[in-house]
């Protein structure tokens, strides 16, 4: 499993970009996303992170995504961070 954890920076609030993420969760699920999580950074700042099969499918479908999202939602990633799943405890 593979997973990217990249960060955004928007304009509005965060309930905004909860609402977007929501919005394109069926999209990147569609490409193969297996989980999607977003989390809080700042008051313009949420980290996100996707569960993929694999890294190739990962980058396969995300530049799409992301470009997608920045368009439709006035996000941009500012930075990531990505490396296979190395360990999951529930």
């Amino acid at each position: 499993m593979f997973v990217p954890f990249p960060d955004w920076e928007f304009d509005g609030n965060v309930e905004n970009a909860g609402e977007n993420a929501r919005n394109f969760w069926p999209h990147m699920k569609a490409e193969g996303a297996q989980q999607f999580r977003v989390t809080v950074t700042g008051v313009n700042s949420i980290r996100t992170m996707t569960l993929w099969n694999s890294k190739d499918e990962c980058e396969a479908a995300l530049d799409q995504i992301r470009e997608s999202a920045s368009d439709a939602a006035s996000m941009k990633v500012v930075s990531t961070a990505a490396g296979e799943l190395a360990l999951t405890l529930d």
